[in-house]
């Protein structure tokens, strides 16, 4: 378990196990999706080239049409602007592991931001509610840490 001291104290607050649980979920969640998101905005010229090829095609219950029409129906710099946001979050979580308490504002603010830009460049056609609930989830079980932070 990791500690943290605080600045005008001589006490060592330890990280409890919750709070440590849910920033792995959040920092491979988060990760995860930075990475595919960075990944896809480098690539973006190269993604339907890529979808066609014969490695693709093997994969089971994978749809390359699919993933094309999604990743063609937005631009590039929707890539872009998510792996920002995708990275602030990660950042979010780095600072509350370190139980500071502005990683929850930075986290939540980020989390909220992906889901927006996701609506204003998908449309409708993106459904935002399980994102929704995801997210307010973890920010309702991030509060429940808020007072032990610094």
């Amino acid at each position: 378990m990791s500690e943290n001291r605080e600045e005008n104290s001589s006490e060592i607050t330890k990280r409890p196990d919750g709070l440590t649980i849910l920033c792995i979920l959040s920092f491979i969640g988060s990760g995860l999706a930075l990475i595919s998101n960075l990944y896809i905005f480098l690539l973006y010229s190269s993604i339907p080239e890529l979808l066609q090829s014969e490695d693709v095609l093997k994969i089971p219950s994978m749809d390359p049409e699919i993933m094309l029409q999604l990743i063609q129906s937005t631009t590039r710099s929707f890539f872009f602007f998510s792996s920002s946001l995708y990275a602030a979050s990660v950042f979010g979580v780095y600072l509350m592991w370190h139980l500071r308490k502005k990683g929850i504002h930075v986290y939540a603010i980020a989390q909220f931001l992906i889901l927006i830009v996701s609506l204003i460049y998908m449309g409708g056609d993106y459904a935002v509610l399980p994102g929704l609930l995801m997210t307010l989830l973890f920010v309702f079980l991030y509060s429940k840490y808020y007072k032990l932070m610094s």
